[in-house]
């Protein structure tokens, strides 16, 4: 009753084009359709009704498939799959070929370390780390994934506040770029009976301005398993990766931050109770005046990214003298190489042989 008459012809005559009864309206309704809203016809509003319900019967009218496999151990499983989802092959989405590239030009860095000297306390340990085992180590990892080695050295007869890492043990691994995955026994062979144990190393993707909760919680369960590790000497070495360069910084924990640790079961980046407090910054100084040596593993590789399924945390390993292979090494991934036994040709092909003795 409102409206002009003008107005409300024109509504009536929208109305009639699209079939629309204008009685089954309320005012409301008008008012939107004057003020915009789309209308569409009810021959229409049956379609699209029907394409819904039609797709709704598609659904419902599953397709069962029963697909056998076998797992790592030989276990025979059946699984039964409904969706197209589930019947979906798997697509990995890492890009682990890009950043295998890119980790050939770790070596580029090594020419360019920093090592943070801030807010550093005078009167701990000092750490002299040789740099043919810095930049080996720098050289086989990757640029997102940690790697980690354990630190064993000495101190010179003459300076007992000074410690010198004379080994780096690369114990069997596999990592993520917040922590290092390691098994609980400690690296034992006769070349470390001679030296001390000096903490762990380990990369990171990114600069920190501080100590990872990840590597508190870390440090103090392994202090906490081995009387072995005193927690003055004991120290946390990280190296990261900043753009063209890389950076170290070590770190020893405070009694509360090891008591934290000891106790913290939470392992997200921001865990509760977690403070500054808990770590101090310790001196570390790289030196070329003498070298250091690697250990690896004897039986198997130090690195199982690509084979986590065979890592554990209660495995056992023997370690010997030797450089570790790079990242990204063809025995660390022998999972890649298995589809080239499928290119080979089942039937027997003749080739042509030049015969010499002819």
């Amino acid at each position: 009753d409102l409206m002009p008459s003008d107005l409300y012809l024109c509504v009536f005559r929208f109305f009639s084009v699209v079939s629309v009864n204008v009685a089954s309206l309320t005012q409301s309704e008008i008012r939107d359709i004057i003020l915009g809203m789309e209308i569409s016809a009810p021959s229409q509003q049956r379609q699209q009704i029907a394409e819904i319900e039609k797709q709704t019967k598609e659904q419902s009218q599953l397709t069962a498939t029963t697909t056998r496999t076998v797992n790592v151990h030989g276990d025979e499983i059946i699984s039964t799959t409904t969706s197209n989802y589930e019947t979906a092959t798997f697509a990995s989405k890492t890009d682990w070929r890009v950043r295998a590239i890119s980790a050939t030009n770790l070596h580029l860095r090594t020419g360019h370390i920093y090592v943070s000297s801030d807010d550093i306390k005078e009167t701990g340990f000092t750490y002299v780390l040789p740099k043919n085992i810095l930049k080996k180590f720098i050289t086989i990892s990757d640029l997102r994934t940690q790697i980690s080695g354990f630190l064993y050295g000495i101190s010179p007869p003459d300076n007992p506040q000074v410690k010198e890492v004379r080994c780096i043990v690369m114990i069997p691994q596999w990592g993520t770029h917040q922590t290092v995955h390691m098994p609980n026994q400690l690296p034992q062979h006769e070349y470390l009976k001679e030296l001390e144990p000096l903490g762990w190393v380990h990369t990171q993707p990114n600069e920190l301005p501080q100590l990872s909760p990840q590597d508190v919680t870390h440090h103090a369960r392994v202090m906490s398993d081995n009387p072995s590790w005193d927690g003055e000497k004991t120290i946390i070495m990280t190296c990261s990766f900043t753009p063209g360069s890389c950076s170290l910084a070590a770190y020893k924990l405070t009694p509360s931050g090891y008591e934290w640790g000891r106790l913290n079961k939470d392992t997200s980046s921001n865990p509760h109770g977690y403070m500054p407090s808990h770590y101090e910054r310790v001196q570390m100084l790289l030196s070329d005046r003498f070298l250091g040596f690697f250990m690896t593993p004897s039986g198997g590789p130090w690195n199982y990214n690509f084979m986590g399924v065979r890592h554990s945390a209660a495995m056992r390993y023997e370690l010997q003298l030797s450089n570790p292979k790079e990242f990204y090494h063809e025995s660390h991934r022998p999972a890649h190489f298995l589809n080239f036994s499928g290119l080979e040709d089942t039937e027997a092909t003749s080739f042509d042989r030049e015969d010499h003795f002819a």
